[in-house]
């Protein structure tokens, strides 16, 4: 979200004029951190596509199976990535296809499938993943440890809110 798109505290006065339940700060702050989100995802997306030709999708379901040796039902990385299930068997045929995974039936279950990482995807993602989260702590090196802190127990915090639900 750019910078200019981002209402002024004024304007939203105006409108609070007539919903007396806006709250200036809060829409400002949502929309700061949606745009300071935005930003830092680009930054890290632009170098994973341009660097590994890799989606966010194709990205999120490798460090998944990453974290697992036993591999994962379809439906399960579906489930874990938010990503819809047609969404997922296309990218996983493509990771299939790229020889980073491997898609096997399931021995419990004859109609499910589980996919894992293949030895030769494991490797490359070994590779991969130190550099991405280095190039993460480098983006957060304008906060100290407390900050980092302190702004992880805030969006945790915020998580826990429903936008839909009834005001206290």
């Amino acid at each position: 979200m750019k910078q200019e798109l981002i209402p002024t505290y004024e304007e939203l006065l105006h409108h609070k004029e007539r919903v007396a339940d806006i709250d200036p700060l809060s829409v400002i702050t949502m929309l700061e951190l949606r745009a300071a989100g935005e930003e830092v995802q680009h930054s890290i997306l632009d170098i994973l596509q341009r660097e590994y030709k890799l989606s966010e999708g194709k990205f999120i379901a490798l460090v998944i199976l990453h974290q697992t040796d036993e591999g994962l039902a379809p439906s399960d990385i579906a489930r874990r990535t938010g990503l819809a299930k047609a969404t997922i068997s296309v990218l996983l045929q493509n990771l299939d296809r790229e020889g980073r995974i491997e898609i096997r039936p399931d021995a419990g279950d004859g109609r499910g499938k589980i996919v894992r990482l293949t030895k030769e995807g494991r490797a490359w993602l070994d590779t991969i993943l130190p550099a991405h989260y280095e190039r993460i702590s480098r983006l957060m090196t304008n906060l100290t440890q407390e900050e980092r802190e302190e702004l992880c127990r805030l969006l945790r915090k915020l998580a826990e809110g429903k936008a839909d639900s009834p005001r206290k």
